[in-house]
Protein backbone atom coordinates (compact mmCIF):
# COMPACT_ATOMS: atom_id res chain seq x y z
CA UNK A 1 0.00 0.00 0.00
CA UNK A 2 1.62 3.41 -1.14
CA UNK A 3 1.16 6.38 1.40
CA UNK A 4 -0.36 9.28 0.39
CA UNK A 5 1.32 12.60 0.79
CA UNK A 6 -1.06 14.84 2.44
CA UNK A 7 -1.98 18.86 2.55
CA UNK A 8 -2.23 19.60 5.99
CA UNK A 9 -3.06 23.42 5.51
CA UNK A 10 -5.89 23.82 2.83
CA UNK A 11 -8.81 26.45 2.72
CA UNK A 12 -12.48 25.94 1.50
CA UNK A 13 -14.85 28.22 0.91
CA UNK A 14 -18.71 28.14 0.65
CA UNK A 15 -19.98 30.52 -1.33
CA UNK A 16 -23.55 30.47 -0.37
CA UNK A 17 -22.75 30.87 3.18
CA UNK A 18 -21.10 34.12 2.32
CA UNK A 19 -24.28 35.49 0.36
CA UNK A 20 -26.40 35.04 3.39
CA UNK A 21 -23.72 36.63 6.02
CA UNK A 22 -23.77 39.77 3.15
CA UNK A 23 -27.15 40.34 4.34
CA UNK A 24 -26.55 41.11 7.83
CA UNK A 25 -23.05 43.07 6.90
CA UNK A 26 -21.50 43.06 3.23
CA UNK A 27 -18.28 44.39 4.76
CA UNK A 28 -17.14 42.24 7.46
CA UNK A 29 -18.68 39.23 5.66
CA UNK A 30 -16.40 39.47 2.54
CA UNK A 31 -12.75 41.24 4.11
CA UNK A 32 -10.22 39.41 5.97
CA UNK A 33 -8.58 42.98 7.25
CA UNK A 34 -10.03 45.84 8.03
CA UNK A 35 -10.51 47.39 4.64
CA UNK A 36 -10.55 51.13 6.27
CA UNK A 37 -6.71 49.83 7.21
CA UNK A 38 -5.72 47.66 4.88
CA UNK A 39 -7.32 49.35 2.10
CA UNK A 40 -5.13 48.64 -0.81
CA UNK A 41 -4.57 45.25 0.05
CA UNK A 42 -7.95 44.42 0.16
CA UNK A 43 -8.71 45.87 -2.90
CA UNK A 44 -6.00 43.21 -4.31
CA UNK A 45 -7.29 40.66 -2.63
CA UNK A 46 -10.97 41.36 -4.51
CA UNK A 47 -9.39 41.14 -7.57
CA UNK A 48 -7.17 38.23 -7.16
CA UNK A 49 -9.69 36.32 -4.65
CA UNK A 50 -12.39 35.65 -8.10
CA UNK A 51 -9.37 32.71 -8.14
CA UNK A 52 -8.81 31.27 -5.31
CA UNK A 53 -12.92 31.90 -4.45
CA UNK A 54 -13.36 29.36 -7.37
CA UNK A 55 -10.82 26.54 -6.18
CA UNK A 56 -12.18 27.06 -2.45
CA UNK A 57 -15.47 26.00 -3.49
CA UNK A 58 -14.88 24.05 -6.72
CA UNK A 59 -14.08 20.69 -5.23
CA UNK A 60 -13.21 19.02 -9.02
CA UNK A 61 -10.55 22.07 -9.22
CA UNK A 62 -8.95 21.77 -6.21
CA UNK A 63 -8.28 17.90 -6.91
CA UNK A 64 -7.00 18.53 -9.67
CA UNK A 65 -4.05 21.20 -8.03
CA UNK A 66 -3.86 18.81 -5.45
CA UNK A 67 -3.28 16.03 -7.47
CA UNK A 68 -0.68 18.68 -9.59
CA UNK A 69 1.30 19.67 -6.73
CA UNK A 70 2.04 15.50 -6.07
CA UNK A 71 -0.48 15.14 -3.02
CA UNK A 72 -3.31 12.66 -2.87
CA UNK A 73 -5.01 14.08 0.22
CA UNK A 74 -5.92 17.33 1.62
CA UNK A 75 -7.30 18.57 4.94
CA UNK A 76 -9.76 21.05 4.38
CA UNK A 77 -10.21 24.11 6.54
CA UNK A 78 -12.79 26.84 6.08
CA UNK A 79 -10.80 30.45 5.63
CA UNK A 80 -10.71 33.13 8.09
CA UNK A 81 -14.62 34.50 6.06
CA UNK A 82 -15.92 31.26 7.52
CA UNK A 83 -15.56 32.24 10.81
CA UNK A 84 -18.05 34.83 11.07
CA UNK A 85 -16.68 36.39 14.98
CA UNK A 86 -18.36 39.55 14.07
CA UNK A 87 -21.74 38.30 13.90
CA UNK A 88 -24.98 37.97 16.21
CA UNK A 89 -24.26 34.63 18.01
CA UNK A 90 -27.29 32.45 16.48
CA UNK A 91 -26.72 33.67 13.22
CA UNK A 92 -23.01 32.71 13.47
CA UNK A 93 -24.72 29.82 14.77
CA UNK A 94 -26.42 29.36 11.62
CA UNK A 95 -23.75 29.87 9.61
CA UNK A 96 -21.19 27.75 11.14
CA UNK A 97 -23.63 24.90 10.60
CA UNK A 98 -24.20 25.68 6.90
CA UNK A 99 -20.73 25.63 6.66
CA UNK A 100 -19.92 22.72 8.37
CA UNK A 101 -22.40 20.65 6.72
CA UNK A 102 -21.15 21.95 3.34
CA UNK A 103 -17.73 20.70 4.51
CA UNK A 104 -19.09 17.12 5.21
CA UNK A 105 -21.43 16.77 2.30
CA UNK A 106 -18.36 17.42 -0.16
CA UNK A 107 -15.75 15.47 2.04
CA UNK A 108 -18.38 12.23 1.60
CA UNK A 109 -18.15 12.86 -2.13
CA UNK A 110 -14.47 12.83 -1.98
CA UNK A 111 -13.45 10.82 0.41
CA UNK A 112 -10.42 9.22 -1.24
CA UNK A 113 -9.03 13.06 -1.19
CA UNK A 114 -10.50 14.93 1.84
CA UNK A 115 -10.68 15.05 5.31
CA UNK A 116 -12.18 18.36 6.87
CA UNK A 117 -12.07 20.76 9.84
CA UNK A 118 -15.43 22.24 11.97
CA UNK A 119 -16.11 26.19 12.52
CA UNK A 120 -17.58 27.19 15.57
CA UNK A 121 -19.51 31.08 16.40
CA UNK A 122 -16.48 31.17 19.46
CA UNK A 123 -18.35 34.47 20.51
CA UNK A 124 -20.41 32.64 22.29
CA UNK A 125 -18.70 29.26 23.37
CA UNK A 126 -21.79 27.49 24.29
CA UNK A 127 -23.23 27.50 20.87
CA UNK A 128 -19.33 26.44 20.17
CA UNK A 129 -18.96 23.28 22.20
CA UNK A 130 -22.78 22.11 20.69
CA UNK A 131 -21.58 22.90 17.25
CA UNK A 132 -18.12 21.38 17.56
CA UNK A 133 -19.63 18.39 19.47
CA UNK A 134 -22.53 18.23 16.37
CA UNK A 135 -19.82 18.54 14.16
CA UNK A 136 -17.46 15.99 15.07
CA UNK A 137 -19.87 13.02 16.31
CA UNK A 138 -22.84 13.25 13.87
CA UNK A 139 -20.62 15.16 10.83
CA UNK A 140 -17.62 13.18 11.20
CA UNK A 141 -14.94 16.09 11.13
CA UNK A 142 -11.94 15.35 12.69
CA UNK A 143 -10.92 18.55 14.26
CA UNK A 144 -11.45 21.99 14.70
CA UNK A 145 -10.20 25.53 12.87
CA UNK A 146 -9.83 29.10 14.83
CA UNK A 147 -8.63 32.19 14.72
CA UNK A 148 -5.65 33.47 16.95
CA UNK A 149 -8.62 35.64 18.63
CA UNK A 150 -11.95 35.90 19.07
CA UNK A 151 -12.93 40.06 18.27
CA UNK A 152 -9.46 40.91 20.24
CA UNK A 153 -10.15 38.64 22.89
CA UNK A 154 -7.33 35.61 23.36
CA UNK A 155 -7.40 32.14 24.16
CA UNK A 156 -6.34 32.88 27.96
CA UNK A 157 -9.47 34.14 28.70
CA UNK A 158 -11.25 32.26 31.11
CA UNK A 159 -14.71 32.39 28.68
CA UNK A 160 -13.02 29.70 26.43
CA UNK A 161 -11.79 26.99 28.90
CA UNK A 162 -14.81 25.26 27.87
CA UNK A 163 -14.15 25.26 24.58
CA UNK A 164 -10.55 23.38 25.62
CA UNK A 165 -12.22 20.84 27.63
CA UNK A 166 -14.48 20.18 24.90
CA UNK A 167 -11.36 19.48 22.47
CA UNK A 168 -9.47 17.39 24.62
CA UNK A 169 -12.36 15.07 25.35
CA UNK A 170 -13.49 14.69 22.07
CA UNK A 171 -9.52 14.30 21.54
CA UNK A 172 -9.46 16.00 18.33
CA UNK A 173 -6.79 18.78 17.05
CA UNK A 174 -7.63 22.47 17.09
CA UNK A 175 -6.05 24.42 14.11
CA UNK A 176 -5.12 28.09 14.78
CA UNK A 177 -5.24 30.44 12.15
CA UNK A 178 -4.07 33.66 12.30
CA UNK A 179 -6.73 36.57 12.38
CA UNK A 180 -7.13 39.80 13.35
CA UNK A 181 -3.92 40.35 14.00
CA UNK A 182 -2.60 42.67 16.71
CA UNK A 183 -0.86 45.87 15.60
CA UNK A 184 -2.55 45.84 12.22
CA UNK A 185 -2.74 49.71 12.12
CA UNK A 186 1.14 49.78 11.91
CA UNK A 187 1.37 47.79 9.14
CA UNK A 188 -1.03 49.11 6.82
CA UNK A 189 1.37 49.00 3.53
CA UNK A 190 3.03 46.52 1.42
CA UNK A 191 0.99 43.71 2.56
CA UNK A 192 2.96 43.52 5.61
CA UNK A 193 -0.60 42.65 7.53
CA UNK A 194 0.39 39.25 6.28
CA UNK A 195 3.92 38.57 6.06
CA UNK A 196 4.66 39.89 9.62
CA UNK A 197 1.39 40.35 11.77
CA UNK A 198 0.37 37.09 11.02
CA UNK A 199 3.11 35.18 12.22
CA UNK A 200 3.51 37.47 15.37
CA UNK A 201 -0.01 36.49 15.81
CA UNK A 202 0.86 32.75 16.00
CA UNK A 203 3.30 33.53 19.06
CA UNK A 204 1.20 35.42 20.65
CA UNK A 205 -1.72 32.78 20.77
CA UNK A 206 0.75 30.13 21.25
CA UNK A 207 2.49 32.76 24.41
CA UNK A 208 -1.31 33.02 25.64
CA UNK A 209 -1.98 29.31 25.82
CA UNK A 210 1.32 28.12 28.09
CA UNK A 211 1.76 31.46 30.13
CA UNK A 212 -2.15 31.47 30.60
CA UNK A 213 -1.87 28.14 32.25
CA UNK A 214 -4.66 26.27 29.16
CA UNK A 215 -1.95 23.63 28.55
CA UNK A 216 -1.42 22.61 32.26
CA UNK A 217 -5.23 22.48 32.56
CA UNK A 218 -5.60 20.43 29.44
CA UNK A 219 -2.35 18.61 28.95
CA UNK A 220 -3.97 16.42 26.07
CA UNK A 221 -4.35 19.39 23.82
CA UNK A 222 -3.45 18.90 20.21
CA UNK A 223 -2.61 22.65 18.66
CA UNK A 224 -1.80 23.00 15.10
CA UNK A 225 -0.01 26.36 13.90
CA UNK A 226 0.24 27.68 10.68
CA UNK A 227 3.12 29.16 8.37
CA UNK A 228 5.21 26.91 10.62
CA UNK A 229 4.27 28.23 13.77
CA UNK A 230 5.08 31.89 12.52
CA UNK A 231 7.91 33.47 14.95
CA UNK A 232 7.27 31.21 17.99
CA UNK A 233 10.25 28.49 17.05
CA UNK A 234 12.41 31.49 16.94
CA UNK A 235 12.12 33.12 20.38
CA UNK A 236 11.35 30.25 21.82
CA UNK A 237 15.11 31.14 23.61
CA UNK A 238 13.50 34.24 24.87
CA UNK A 239 9.70 33.04 25.85
CA UNK A 240 11.64 30.06 27.93
CA UNK A 241 14.43 32.96 29.62
CA UNK A 242 11.38 35.44 30.28
CA UNK A 243 9.59 32.41 32.55
CA UNK A 244 13.32 32.15 34.34
CA UNK A 245 13.03 35.69 35.33
CA UNK A 246 10.10 37.14 35.73
CA UNK A 247 7.32 36.10 38.41
CA UNK A 248 4.05 37.18 36.08
CA UNK A 249 5.16 34.79 34.05
CA UNK A 250 5.29 31.78 36.01
CA UNK A 251 2.25 32.59 37.92
CA UNK A 252 -0.27 30.30 35.70
CA UNK A 253 2.55 28.00 33.82
CA UNK A 254 4.11 25.37 35.77
CA UNK A 255 7.00 24.16 33.05
CA UNK A 256 8.98 25.85 31.32
CA UNK A 257 8.34 27.09 28.05
CA UNK A 258 9.98 24.47 26.09
CA UNK A 259 7.64 21.64 27.78
CA UNK A 260 4.72 22.34 25.65
CA UNK A 261 6.44 22.23 22.43
CA UNK A 262 4.78 18.59 23.21
CA UNK A 263 0.87 20.36 22.31
CA UNK A 264 2.01 22.08 19.16
CA UNK A 265 2.52 21.27 15.50
CA UNK A 266 3.21 23.39 13.16
CA UNK A 267 3.67 23.26 9.15
CA UNK A 268 6.27 23.55 6.60
CA UNK A 269 5.31 26.80 5.16
CA UNK A 270 8.58 28.63 5.69
CA UNK A 271 9.78 29.41 1.56
CA UNK A 272 13.13 28.35 2.31
CA UNK A 273 14.90 25.17 2.89
CA UNK A 274 17.49 26.40 5.71
CA UNK A 275 14.45 27.55 7.89
CA UNK A 276 12.13 24.38 7.51
CA UNK A 277 15.47 22.43 8.48
CA UNK A 278 15.72 24.82 12.18
CA UNK A 279 11.69 24.60 12.89
CA UNK A 280 12.72 20.81 12.04
CA UNK A 281 15.51 21.08 14.74
CA UNK A 282 13.39 22.93 17.19
CA UNK A 283 10.26 21.14 17.23
CA UNK A 284 9.85 17.39 19.00
CA UNK A 285 9.42 15.16 16.45
CA UNK A 286 6.84 14.25 14.70
CA UNK A 287 5.48 17.59 15.26
CA UNK A 288 5.72 19.07 11.66
CA UNK A 289 3.65 18.22 9.06
CA UNK A 290 3.26 19.40 5.12
CA UNK A 291 0.89 22.39 4.31
CA UNK A 292 0.42 24.90 1.58
CA UNK A 293 -2.48 27.36 2.46
CA UNK A 294 -3.90 26.94 -1.11
CA UNK A 295 -5.09 28.59 -2.69
CA UNK A 296 -3.82 31.64 -2.04
CA UNK A 297 -0.76 33.67 -3.18
CA UNK A 298 1.17 32.79 0.25
CA UNK A 299 0.95 29.19 -0.61
CA UNK A 300 3.80 27.02 -1.57
CA UNK A 301 3.27 25.83 -5.01
CA UNK A 302 5.44 23.31 -4.84
CA UNK A 303 5.19 21.66 -1.17
CA UNK A 304 6.55 18.19 -1.65
CA UNK A 305 9.61 20.09 -3.61
CA UNK A 306 9.99 22.29 -0.39
CA UNK A 307 10.23 19.23 1.82
CA UNK A 308 12.67 17.23 -0.46
CA UNK A 309 14.83 20.41 -0.37
CA UNK A 310 15.40 20.50 3.18
CA UNK A 311 15.44 17.13 4.26
CA UNK A 312 17.43 14.43 2.92
CA UNK A 313 16.34 11.29 4.91
CA UNK A 314 13.73 9.05 3.25
CA UNK A 315 11.94 8.30 6.40
CA UNK A 316 11.62 11.91 7.70
CA UNK A 317 10.79 12.99 4.66
CA UNK A 318 7.36 10.57 4.49
CA UNK A 319 6.78 11.33 8.29
CA UNK A 320 6.71 14.94 7.17
CA UNK A 321 4.50 14.38 4.14
CA UNK A 322 1.83 12.85 5.53
CA UNK A 323 2.26 10.54 8.35
CA UNK A 324 2.68 12.85 11.04
CA UNK A 325 -0.52 14.90 10.45
CA UNK A 326 -2.02 11.71 9.92
CA UNK A 327 -1.20 10.75 13.32
CA UNK A 328 -2.26 13.95 14.97
CA UNK A 329 -6.00 13.58 12.96
CA UNK A 330 -6.00 9.87 13.66
CA UNK A 331 -7.15 8.98 10.16
CA UNK A 332 -5.36 6.44 7.47
CA UNK A 333 -2.98 7.51 4.91
CA UNK A 334 -3.38 4.41 2.50
CA UNK A 335 -4.47 4.07 -0.89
Amino acid sequence: MNLKKIDGHRHILFSEAIDVASKLDPVRSVNIYPPDIQEKSEEINRKMGVDWNRKMHDFDENVADLEAAGMAMGILQPTQTMFFYWAESAAAAQLTRMVNEYTAQNVRQHSEHFWGLATIPLQDVDLAVKELTFAVEELGLKGVVTGSNVNGQGFDEPQFLPFFEKVEALDVPIFIHPNNPSGIERVRDYYLANFLAYPLESAITAAQLVFGGVLDRYPGLKICLSHAGGVLPFLLGRLEHGRSVRPEAREHCQHPFPHYLKNFYVDTLTFRSDTLRFVLEIMPEGHVFMGTDYPYDMADTNPVGSVEAAVADETQRAKICGENIAAVLGISQHG
